[in-house]
């Protein structure tokens, strides 16, 4: 939740000094993508009668009180309505340095402000506020602000161009605005799981929202690949709708790994680009079972040059996990298409691949197989080996005697026609 600020119409003047003003509006809230909100009231400081206050001299620090009421016809209340404060600080000599502002609502701290709370362009730094609606009270509310100066800083001020507002503006505050969840959080290394990122407008106006997923820093660990899905999304969220995205990620490693947060891009009612990060997801991914047996048969012992010889391949897991994205390759000169790839095997189930020797030149050729389990970690098994034998078709005895056979017979044939 986003720090508070407040500020409002001008009343009167009240308190010691004259520094106690009396405003007639107030406005502050949540920093929330507002692409389409609707201003129901604003000020600026300077309209109201407020002057810039500033604190002079290096680590120095200064207290100013505003009082203020709300204008009437507007329920601050109301759940739609939210008040924005502007803050506007004045940093010198050089905006380099540490500058702190404190804001205590009514006796209560409210926002702790460093300088890296603030967005800061070539004249002001600017914040946007939210000031808690249990805080406030219908009558006069009293505002401190205290400014803190630093080394390098040595000159703080409060703008006068400050403005304050009540606003119609897309709310993604909540607890459960922005959620990133896994549907399964314990897999084995190569088990997949789908990544869901959720987010949720609970306020009163649309908002045009850009999501992406922190891939890179995913990429430098090598932890886990997306395999499949959507990791970025942009367009427009109305008023109580949600928009989600969904990938599925594949672990690589054994470890207890973070996957990297979503985050979301959106400008503010003032044209400032606000982000905002989601929840972590944690996965716990372990090595499978890997208890795997494998071996090759086939349907004849031998085989003439140039025959094919039909043979399985069979494969079983008898672990209890499944295993994922098993690499096959069989290892023979006898063997055409050697590499195939399982997606997944059960735990006890036996899968067969089926696969044809063949040789031109006769010999003894012995057929294997290793069983490679993809992950950063490459491991290997073998299976046990068979072999096949491929002969020379030779021409025998009977054969011979058929070709004679054949001779004579045409022979004697061409002698019938010929005389």
């Amino acid at each position: 939740m986003k720090k508070a600020f407040l500020g409002a119409w001008r009343f009167g003047w009240s308190g010691p000094g004259g520094k106690r003003l009396v405003f007639a509006g107030i406005a502050l809230l949540l920093v929330m993508p507002m692409a389409f909100s609707e201003t129901l009231f604003e000020r600026g400081f300077g309209e109201m009668g407020y002057e810039s206050f500033f604190v002079d001299g290096a680590n120095k620090s200064a207290c100013t009180e505003i009082v203020f009421i709300f204008p009437g016809g507007i329920d601050f209340y109301d759940k739609a309505v939210y008040p924005i404060a502007s803050i506007g600080l004045e940093a010198g000599p050089v905006k380099e340095g540490i500058f702190d502002a404190n804001v205590f609502l009514n006796g209560s701290l409210v926002a702790g402000l460093g300088k890296g709370d603030f967005k800061c362009g070539l004249e002001l730094c600017w914040e946007r506020l939210f000031l808690p609606k249990g805080k406030l009270v219908d009558e006069e509310n009293i505002l401190q602000v205290c400014l803190g100066t630093g080394n390098t800083v040595a000159r703080l001020g409060l703008d006068k161009v400050s403005k304050v507002g009540l606003y119609k503006a897309a709310d993604f505050s909540g607890k459960d605005s922005f959620v990133v969840y896994a549907e399964k959080d314990a897999l084995v290394i190569g088990e997949k799981t789908t990544v869901n990122i959720i987010l949720h407008n609970g306020g009163s106006a649309a908002s045009d929202v850009e999501i992406k997923f922190a891939r890179p820093l995913a990429e430098d660990k090598n932890s886990f690949s997306v395999v499949e899905g959507k990791t970025y999304f942009e367009g427009s969220i109305k008023a109580g709708e949600s928009a989600g995205i969904s990938y599925i990620i594949k672990p690589r490693i054994a470890a207890y790994i973070a996957l990297p947060p979503a985050i979301v891009y959106y400008k503010n009612e003032f044209g400032e680009t606000e982000s905002k990060f989601s929840n972590l997801v944690f996965l716990t991914i372990r090595q499978p079972d890997r208890l795997v047996e494998a071996f090759i048969v086939k349907d004849r012992e031998q085989a003439f040059v140039g025959e094919d010889v039909g043979m399985k391949l069979a494969i079983r897991n008898l672990g209890n996990d499944p295993l994922y994205d098993i690499g096959v390759k069989l290892d023979s000169d006898a063997v055409q298409g050697k590499e195939m790839t399982l997606a997944e095997l059960a735990p006890k189930e036996t899968t067969y691949l089926d696969f044809t020797a063949t040789s031109a030149e006769p010999g003894q050729f012995g057929v294997g197989c290793t069983i490679t389990y993809a992950d950063l970690n490459t491991e290997k098994e073998k299976c046990a080996e068979t072999v096949v034998e491929f002969k020379s078709q030779e021409i025998g005895p009977a054969i011979y005697a058929g070709i004679a056979l054949v001779i004579i017979a045409l022979a004697a044939y061409v002698y019938i026609v010929k005389f």
